[in-house]
């Protein structure tokens, strides 16, 4: 009953609480629903088969994926057969798929999926709409409607599409080349179906058989399992979406990643305003807190006040904060789709997991916020009620001090051990690393605050307002503390993140300088690499890739392999490593198409291109739907569709142009949301702090200040703590940032600049001081009698 008297007579003061635990429910609510909805589904085009068989896996790759191998034609054969003999199956039907796009559309991600057998458009249900099926090479039926013919095209360019009839031609690029195709017909299906036999010349192996059924299909999934064995594994239902293809993968893990930071960094963001929130409110509340306990309540009365007091405000914030996040979920979906971070066709749909889960950790985050305070709350002792002086007794705390160095010594020991860590884990420690090192300064600040502000006051200690300034700050360091820690957060993850990636970028151009050619390529051009027409003639140099199953022994590992014209077998030292191969020793390889041959190897070499580097010719004949990234020409090039020339550095600056695209927008919605905490605690704590120092205010204007030099001292004061944030949220980011170099100069072997980014740190820091100056100049301005 306490707790609720409490949050209905003073909930102005709980208000900025209430806003961040919201923003922070909602936040979490949106991307939860969104990564909800992203997991892996069936793919649209297996609809009418409820039960597909997948080839057998040979272990996981680097991304946690399962390695799939190829079916042989003999085994695809067998298996088929010994499918079509439960009368429950009314068809094997074998999904070879291939890359064609249209000639002058430019890809969208999805060409490489496009093209399948037309018997495969049976599982997804698809029929004719005109014309005839293919019945030999050069033949096609073509999707009808928009994007299908040129997959993922603009609408423009798929409304060309539109005059395609039985009996037209059309201009496509597949690995082979440039071809010219008779149209047959038009399907309700998307992408291009051509006659079976040219599918699976196409196809670098089949991988995937539908089945259509009668009957129940879990029966018929079981005793598909049954008589296959080994020789694959059945899905049915839900399980289908294991079938998603890799491509459509890769981009829903993009997303996810920008999903999780955005969840990580609201309930660290939330978690922080919270508790610099909850120790000012304690702070102001020292005499009624003493009051209580004068009253006859026990400590653990006091502390379960401000627990029931906070959990209150949590469960209203999260009922209006989850349905707005869930609300507008779906809104994100289509920009999402178009900055590649979701395959095309995703819908955000209704998770209550999302809501629920949301309101549920927004409670969680508010509590742990609240533990501190509270803590320190339930300490008050009852004759605290009677003290009438504003200075604070005590600024630091037995528990400050432990959880504060506990909090630096394990953010130091992770910059430490980082460059023993994987590279792929190397940005997330640094990043646990950095908030533990921002946690740490928001307990420890209030030991550096008083010599800080000294410091940054000193050209104006002669000066009244700056001695005012001064003082005030120094009597009130866990005012300052609690007003500095969101600047902190702000400053420290905008130095940290900008910096980390131009440090990375940095490093990696030194790296790229040092291996790019002065030379001209060949390029794709609006295409994701280039034919085999396009290669072939070409005075230059160039990389078939593909990937294989390396079998030595008992270990069988994928590994990425290039084809290289005049090469023989090679293996990078790792490679030789993974599968106790030596010069000399054979290795069983398995191509892209099933087939499995046995080489010797003739080298091992620091310095190959892949790997695993094959013959050109080896490759090409295993994977027919291979392309090459590009050629480093030593000639005149010649003109090739899907082609364009272009410097070699440039080539280079472009991919990496393309990746940091991506980053720059995951750094802008990092920092929007850091932003956004910001400004909701700096306002709320600072319109608290103005609000509760009305007495202060009229001792002032009663020693014959003005009410513009009252403007002044809160303006000065506002300032000072949002400088007094930055510098110390400064330190910590060139400190994480400093251990980050240390790492990738670790895995480089060579020296790499430390980019501290000035202008994006200043700029924030303005930003956070204007937020400042406003929150306590409003409470003067619109309620003058603080200040009289």
């Amino acid at each position: 009953m306490t707790a609720w008297a409490m949050v209905r007579h003073r909930f102005a003061s709980f208000a900025g609480t209430f806003v961040a635990i919201a923003l922070g429910v909602a936040v979490v609510a949106g991307s939860v629903t969104l990564y909800l909805s992203s997991r892996p589904q069936p793919p649209e085009r297996y609809r009418a088969s409820p039960v597909m068989v997948q080839a057998p896996s040979v272990g996981i790759n680097d991304y946690g994926e399962p390695e799939i191998r190829s079916w042989t034609p003999d085994e695809l054969a067998e298996v088929s057969g010994r499918l079509e003999q439960d009368p429950r199956i009314t068809a094997a039907i074998p999904d070879p798929f291939f890359y064609v796009q249209r000639q002058g559309t430019a890809d969208h991600g999805m060409a490489r999926l496009a093209g399948h057998s037309w018997s495969s458009a049976a599982l997804g249900g698809y029929q004719l709409a005109t014309g005839h099926a293919p019945a030999k090479k050069g033949e096609v039926v073509v999707g009808a409607s928009q994007g299908e013919v040129s997959v993922g095209a603009p609408a423009d360019e798929a409304g060309a599409t539109a005059g395609l009839v039985p009996g037209g031609t059309i201009e496509v690029l597949t690995a082979v080349g440039p071809e010219t195709w008779t149209v047959t017909g038009t399907t309700d299906g998307p992408g291009f179906y051509v006659s079976d036999d040219d599918a699976l010349a196409r196809a670098s192996g089949v991988r995937v058989i539908g089945l259509t059924v009668t009957g129940d299909q879990e029966q018929v999934a079981d005793g598909a399992q049954a008589r296959i064995g080994g020789a694959g594994t059945v899905r049915a239902g839900p399980e289908r979406a294991a079938l998603e293809p890799v491509e459509v993968t890769r981009i829903r893990w993009i997303g996810a990643q920008l999903l999780i930071a955005m969840v990580t960094l609201g309930a660290f963001a939330t978690v922080f305003v919270v508790a610099s929130t909850c120790a000012l409110t304690a702070a102001q509340r020292r005499r009624e807190l003493g009051l209580l306990r004068t009253a006859g309540a026990t400590p653990g009365q006091v502390r379960r006040m401000m627990y029931a007091e906070t959990a209150l405000i949590a469960v209203f914030a999260g009922l209006v904060g989850a349905p707005v996040g869930s609300a507008l979920a779906p809104l994100l979906a289509r920009p999402m789709t178009d900055l590649d971070l979701e395959p095309p066709g995703f819908e955000a749909t209704w998770q209550p997991a999302a809501a629920g889960g949301a309101i549920l950790l927004g409670l969680i985050v508010a509590l742990a916020g609240v533990a501190v305070a509270a803590r320190r709350a339930s300490r008050v002792p009852p004759l605290a009620a009677l003290r009438e002086a504003a200075a604070e007794t005590r600024s630091m705390t037995p528990a400050r001090w432990v959880f504060g160095l506990l909090s630096a010594a394990g953010g130091a020991a992770l910059l430490a051990a980082m460059p023993a860590m994987a590279t792929q884990s190397k940005t997330t420690a640094g990043m646990g690393a950095a908030m533990l090192l921002i946690t740490a300064a928001a307990l420890l600040a209030p030991v550096v605050i008083g010599p800080l502000v000294r410091l940054v006051t000193a050209p104006w200690r002669g000066s009244a307002t700056g001695m005012v300034v001064r003082e005030g700050t120094l009597t009130g360091v866990r005012r300052v503390a609690s007003t500095a820690a969101p600047v902190l957060v702000t400053v420290g993850m905008t130095v940290l993140l900008v910096g980390m990636v131009a440090t990375i970028n940095e490093a990696a151009g030194v790296d790229e300088a040092a291996d790019i050619p002065a030379a001209t390529v060949l390029a794709p051009d609006g295409t994701p690499g280039l034919s085999e027409a396009a290669v072939r003639g070409q005075a230059g140099s160039s990389r078939l890739d593909t990937r294989v199953l390396v079998t030595h022994g008992a270990a069988t590992t994928g590994e990425y392999a290039a084809g290289i014209a005049g090469s023989a077998v090679t293996l990078t030292p790792e490679a030789a490593g993974e599968v106790g191969a030596s010069v000399g020793s054979a290795i069983t390889l398995r191509f892209a198409d099933g087939a499995q041959t046995s080489l010797p190897v003739r080298r091992i070499d620091a310095g190959a291109a892949a790997p695993v580097v094959l013959p050109r010719d080896l490759v090409r004949k295993h994977d027919p739907d291979a392309l090459t990234s590009m050629v480093v020409l030593t000639g005149e090039p010649r003109p090739a569709a899907g082609a364009r020339v272009m410097t070699a550095r440039g080539y280079a600056e472009e991919q990496v142009a393309e990746e940091g695209d991506l980053v720059d927008l995951f750094l802008r919605v990092l920092i929007g949301l850091t932003a956004g905490y910001t400004a909701i605690a700096v306002s709320n704590t600072l319109l608290m702090a103005t609000a509760a120092r009305r007495q202060e205010f009229r001792a002032l204007r009663l020693a014959g200040a003005g009410l513009g030099q009252v403007l002044r001292v809160t303006t000065a004061e506002a300032v000072l703590a949002a400088v007094v944030g930055a510098l110390l949220g400064g330190a910590v980011g060139v400190f994480s940032l400093a251990g980050v170099r240390a790492a990738v100069e670790d895995e480089l072997g060579r020296k790499v600049a430390l980019m501290i980014p000035w202008d994006a740190g200043l700029g924030v820091t303005a930003l956070c001081a204007l937020l400042a100056v406003g929150a306590t100049a409003v409470p003067v301005l619109r309620r003058p009698g603080l200040a009289r």
